[in-house]
């Protein structure tokens, strides 16, 4: 299972011990997929560049979560391909992220879904830059959102992917994993760039690393 490093040891976390990771699936309402329980995760494998004593570098934001059993697929649960051009990163490209993130002060209890355009790297190291920030905004990542719309992710949808509809293959593919921003709806947000990391994600799955 593909995720943000930042979920599974935060920003504030200085310590990269074992602990207890459970992934939930199989449903699109909270208490439903409480209800069916937790799949125990074996192994966290975490990016090597990821660094969590460092607050404002999102670099390497990206882990890989092995269950301790596997999952049988349904309407629900359900893989998603994964991106092999850059292409899949053209301005303006929509894309989908969903998750229980933040709304309206509280996370959602209901799976929630936003559309939105990959934005052009100039106009979000521009709008960095007017607001003083210091974050790494690295090749490793892209932004999305448009200033305009008052949509975004949020706190809690954090790990979910950015999917875009790749016309060539005629499959969805996860381009990106939602990784930081500023405040929610309030300009853009920023993903990990999945395809950059294709070569640590395959020698992981195979064992090579």
């Amino acid at each position: 299972i593909l995720t943000a490093a930042h979920t599974v040891y935060p920003k504030d976390s200085f310590s990269q011990e074992n602990r207890s990771v459970n992934v939930f699936l199989g449903h699109t309402d909270v208490e439903e997929i409480i209800r069916l329980g937790p799949h125990p995760v074996h192994r966290v494998i975490v990016h090597p560049d990821y660094r969590p004593e460092e607050p404002n570098n999102f670099e390497g934001d990206i882990a890989l979560l092995e269950l301790e059993n596997s999952v049988p697929l349904s309407p629900n649960i359900l893989p998603i391909c994964l991106p092999d051009n850059e292409t899949l990163y053209g301005n303006g490209l929509m894309g989908y992220v969903s998750g229980f993130g933040m709304e309206n002060g509280r996370l959602a209890s209901q799976l929630r879904y936003v559309h939105l355009p990959i934005a052009k790297r100039d106009a979000c190291e521009a709008w960095l830059q007017k607001k003083n920030r210091t974050e790494v905004f690295s090749p490793n990542m892209f932004c999305a959102g448009d200033r305009t719309l008052k949509q975004d992710a949020c706190q809690g949808d954090s790990g979910g992917v950015f999917a875009v509809w790749d016309n060539a293959t005629e499959r969805w593919r996860a381009t990106g994993i939602v990784s930081w921003g500023i405040g929610c709806s309030k300009g853009y947000g920023f993903y990990t760039k999945v395809l950059n990391y294709m070569d640590w994600i395959k020698a992981t799955i195979e064992g090579d690393s």
